[in-house]
């Protein structure tokens, strides 16, 4: 099984969602799975220009000859696509939907109703199964409502299925220095392990990790009550 994830961060390797995917990844691994992590952060992709390009003069083939190019010869041959981005306004960051838009040359011009009557673009790849891992630097995993009807949609216009979705609130915790919360972060990473291991198994992952990979790692009140001191001290060092 071949499991490529698109990482949007666009802090890279500092980032949560670096962390998240790596834990995610390693159990992956542990159970034979091929795997690839790229960081759009670290690669050259050109926005979508919306100029038809790659559905009339050069089918399937892109205006710009950048980075995109390779790694939609990747996407195009893996089994399981993970879609990974911070929550940034509600939403994907813009590398992440740039990503996306110049995916277009995957698709075709051509449009037909999907199962449930709806049009949709004709593709022209096999459709891997899609995970979502994000996290918010907000608290209640109320937060990724956009995201998972977004996802919803963009696995429809895949003709494919999300088959694991990983939405972390307080993302920050997990890249804290903070002795104290050592053992959640450990415990944390331990579970998405668990994770990646059920999603190669399973193409699934279980109620029990799911329902422990949503608890909060500290109390909601603590965490708004701890990132206020934060930013207080931060935005007080800076006016000196």
């Amino acid at each position: 099984m071949k499991i490529l994830a698109i990482n949007g961060s666009p802090k890279g390797k500092k980032s949560t969602t670096y962390l998240m995917v790596e834990e995610f990844l390693k159990g992956a691994k542990e159970e034979k799975a091929t795997i690839e992590h790229i960081l759009l952060s670290e690669v050259k992709i050109h926005h979508c220009i919306g100029c038809f390009t790659c559905w009339t003069k050069t089918p399937g083939i892109c205006v710009f000859d950048d980075d995109m190019k390779k790694i939609l010869k990747k996407e195009k041959d893996c089994d399981i696509l993970i879609f990974a981005t911070p929550l940034y306004v509600d939403n994907i960051t813009g590398i992440l939907k740039n990503y996306m838009d110049r995916s277009i040359p995957l698709e075709s011009p051509f449009i037909e109703k999907d199962s449930g009557g709806e049009a949709i673009h004709i593709l022209k790849r096999k459709n891997p199964k899609l995970v979502v891992i994000s996290n918010s630097g907000l608290p209640e995993q109320s937060q990724f409502i956009v995201l998972k009807t977004l996802f919803k949609r963009i696995a429809r216009n895949m003709s494919t299925e999300v088959i694991a979705e990983i939405y972390q609130d307080e993302g920050p915790l997990l890249t804290s220095a903070d002795i104290k919360l050592e053992k959640i972060i450990k415990h944390y990473k331990l579970l998405l392990q668990k994770a990646g291991k059920e999603v190669v198994k399973n193409l699934s992952i279980s109620k029990k990790t799911q329902k422990e990979l949503e608890k909060p790692l500290i109390p909601y009140d603590s965490y708004i009550k701890t990132a206020n001191i934060y930013w207080k001290k931060l935005l007080h060092t800076k006016s000196k």
